[in-house]
This record gives structure tokens, sequence and C-alpha cells, in this order.
């Protein structure tokens, strides 16, 4: 039987803690910003949606572009939500 190879892997997260917080801090921003990025964009169609709406004279185009708004409306208030609170 031969000997087992010594493991390569780095070591555990306690011994590299700052490391591992400085990657923590630097993913969390991505994803923020990729949050950010999507209910901005969710929220320019559901207002988009709301004014084609206001323009709509047939009632089943008026509920479809309605639905639609509620949608897009809705999926930005759930990224929003999840974005941390800014003080600006």
């Amino acid at each position: 039987m031969t000997k087992d190879k010594k493991s390569t892997f780095p070591g555990s997260m306690r011994d590299h803690q700052d490391a591992v917080k400085a990657e923590a801090v630097k993913v969390s921003t991505k994803i923020d910003e990729a949050f950010g990025k999507l209910a901005k964009k969710m929220r320019k169609r559901a207002d988009k949606a709301k004014g084609k709406m206001d323009g709509a004279r047939k009632p089943e185009r008026r509920a479809i572009l309605l639905r639609r708004f509620e949608l897009y409306a809705d999926a930005a208030n759930h990224l929003e939500e999840r974005l941390p609170r800014s003080d600006d």
C-alpha cells in the first residue's frame, strides 16, 4: 500500500479570515449591484407597461398591460427588498 499524499489544500478558513472576509465583501457587492441593475430594469418595464395601459382603449389590452405592470412591479419590489439600505 502506498502512503497517502499530503493535501495541498491551503488550510482552514480560520487561518485565512481576512482573505475570506475580503472575498465575501467583494462577491456581496457584485451581487447587490446585479440585483440593483435588474430591479431598475424591471421598474422601467413596469413604468412602460403602465404608460401603455393609460393609452389602451380595448379592455382586453388594458387587462394584459395591467397584469404585465403588476408582474414587473412585483419583481422590482422583490429585488429591491433584498438590497441593502443606502443612506443617500
